[in-house]
């Protein structure tokens, strides 16, 4: 396979993570976690797990979950996205009309991150009122620790820190690895809490959650990336050495990383469209379950720290008006965060105890 997602000839490219094991009794409390309470799944629901072979056993636990209290639940096979889209997407279509469940989750690979950003798919979720979960390549940290959190903790944690940052108007970023930059904000521009929560009919979005985002105005220094986001994540994982970028005046200059195969594939990304390279998002992980980046986005998003997006700000919830085609998360290993020149994180933990003064009045 060619292209962004196609693998490296570094050897040396990935590194294992730190992550402590997950065994089978915590995957089980992710699933209830996952069908009780981030999707209040009741004895009416239908609910539908979309997976493949990779993710089978996974998903399987869900539906386990999903039987204890819905009249119908249902795991269903989905051909591999990344083999053939087209096919895969119309099995998806023919099972979301066969069954018109009321809940959903989609467990399956997809290296390219193609089905979250499918219009199609969300209309059909729409159509048929579904809450939906995205697991896009389900693996056991992401269901065994950050799917096995407190998600009543993690909402009210999520709110915490999103006033905590309402009307900053700075915010600087450095870790051990090379990270230095700092970032403008607007107060007008609004940080949204995502607290992996979806209880209403078309609510959904990507699990394990736990972030809190806005776009800034303004960017200036180095980012070392130890993550890499979707088309990318598949085939990088928890890099060995960080891929390096350099942003003036909220837009990507350079970039380098000692894997030269990689950094020309970044570097061909980041040049598809004139917002392809712009800081579309900064946003900091709020799961505390979540101690250690694992190389799969899906858990590394929500682990406390930050991830920084170039390319598309989602402007629906951050008020940044652009459009690209590019959204490019890169997670920033265990930084420390000052805003408005007070520490929010250290070294990538919260303080404990939290200030009085986070606490909204």
């Amino acid at each position: 396979m060619s292209g962004p997602g196609a693998s490296s000839a570094a050897s040396g490219l990935r590194r294992p993570s730190t992550l402590p094991p997950v065994s089978d009794a915590d995957l089980d409390r992710g699933a209830r976690e996952l069908i009780d309470i981030c999707l209040a799944v009741s004895a009416s629901d239908r609910v539908l797990v979309l997976t493949d072979e990779a993710t089978r056993e996974l998903a399987e636990r869900i539906v386990t979950a999903a039987a204890r209290v819905a009249d119908e639940a249902r795991l269903h096979l989905v051909p591999g996205l990344d083999d053939d889209y087209p096919a895969a997407f119309a099995e998806i279509e023919r099972a979301i009309a066969a069954h018109r469940p009321t809940v959903t989750a989609f467990a399956a690979r997809d290296g390219d991150d193609r089905l979250a950003w499918d219009e199609r798919f969300w209309a059909r979720l729409d159509a048929v009122g579904a809450r939906h979960a995205q697991l896009t390549a389900l693996d056991r940290p992401s269901l065994g620790i950050g799917l096995a959190a407190d998600y009543r903790e993690v909402a009210r944690f999520s709110e915490l820190v999103r006033t905590r940052l309402t009307d900053a108007t700075t915010a600087e970023v450095r870790n051990a690895l090379g990270t230095d930059i700092r970032f403008t904000l607007d107060p007008d521009r609004p940080w949204t809490a995502f607290t992996g929560l979806y209880h209403a009919p078309g609510e959904g979005g990507r699990l394990p959650q736990g972030e809190v985002f806005c776009s800034p105005i303004g960017a200036d220094g180095v980012i070392a990336a130890s993550v890499l986001g979707y088309p990318f994540n598949a085939s990088t994982g928890l890099l060995a050495e960080p891929a390096r970028f350099e942003v003036r005046g909220g837009r990507l200059v350079a970039l380098d990383h000692p894997d030269a195969e990689l950094a020309a594939r970044l570097r061909a990304w980041f040049d598809r469209d004139e917002h392809a390279g712009r800081i579309g998002e900064f946003a900091v992980g709020t799961n505390r379950a979540c101690t250690a980046l694992s190389g799969n986005l899906l858990f590394d998003e929500n682990v406390p720290g930050c991830h920084i997006a170039l390319g598309h700000p989602f402007g629906d919830y951050t008020g940044a008006h652009w459009h690209s085609e590019v959204h490019v998360d890169l997670v920033v290993e265990r930084p420390t965060i000052t805003v408005d020149g007070a520490p929010l994180l250290v070294d990538g933990r919260y303080p404990d105890p939290l200030p009085a003064d986070w606490s909204p009045e």
